[in-house]
């Protein structure tokens, strides 16, 4: 009865404390710049192995849904070689940083990626870099991935991979040209 009576007040003072966080805590333009991507997008999957292969493609789709004001969560779906293949995102936008800030896991890889980075409204293009594990080693791993937004209904995704040796060199290893279901 303790435990029933407990929670029935943290869930009082919870919904008399909502309104004034939420008052405190106004979507920015950031915000709702990620709000934009809410849709089911088709996707047409371009990816290369390695830096000098030849592609291999794919078809897929990605669900774009908000969590609250703040946070755009995305499922993207694909089959790779005969392989089902399902990643899930979260992205959103944190004002102390000033940066876009997410997190990606997928069906192939038991490692965690966390990204930053930035949107540039003159060219309507994002750039994230992702810190992560390569599977293969084991050891620390970066991409660099930029989202162009072509039109409302139309984004080219790119991959980039770290050359090896070569300070800020990337070879791009992944290509998505999504465009919005109607």
């Amino acid at each position: 009865m303790r435990s029933l009576t407990r929670c029935l007040l943290a869930a009082l003072l919870l919904a008399a404390v909502a309104p004034a966080v939420r008052a405190q805590m106004p979507a920015l333009p950031e915000h709702k710049h990620l709000a934009s991507e809410v849709g089911v997008w088709d996707a047409e999957v371009k990816l290369w192995p390695t830096a000098d292969s030849e592609p291999m493609t794919s078809k897929g789709s990605e669900t774009n849904e908000m969590f609250g004001s703040f946070w755009l969560l995305s499922k993207f779906e694909s089959d790779f070689g005969g392989m089902k293949y399902t990643g899930r995102m979260q992205l959103g936008y944190d004002p102390q940083k000033k940066k876009y800030v997410g997190t990606w896991i997928d069906t192939m890889s038991p490692f965690l990626q966390t990204m930053e980075g930035t949107y540039d409204e003159k060219t309507k293009t994002s750039t994230m870099l992702a810190s992560g594990v390569d599977m293969g080693t084991g050891k620390p791993s970066s991409s660099k991935m930029i989202t162009r937004i072509e039109s409302a209904d139309s984004k080219v995704f790119e991959m980039m991979m770290p050359v090896e040796g070569k300070k800020d060199e990337w070879w791009k290893s992944m290509e998505i040209k999504y465009t919005r279901r109607k």
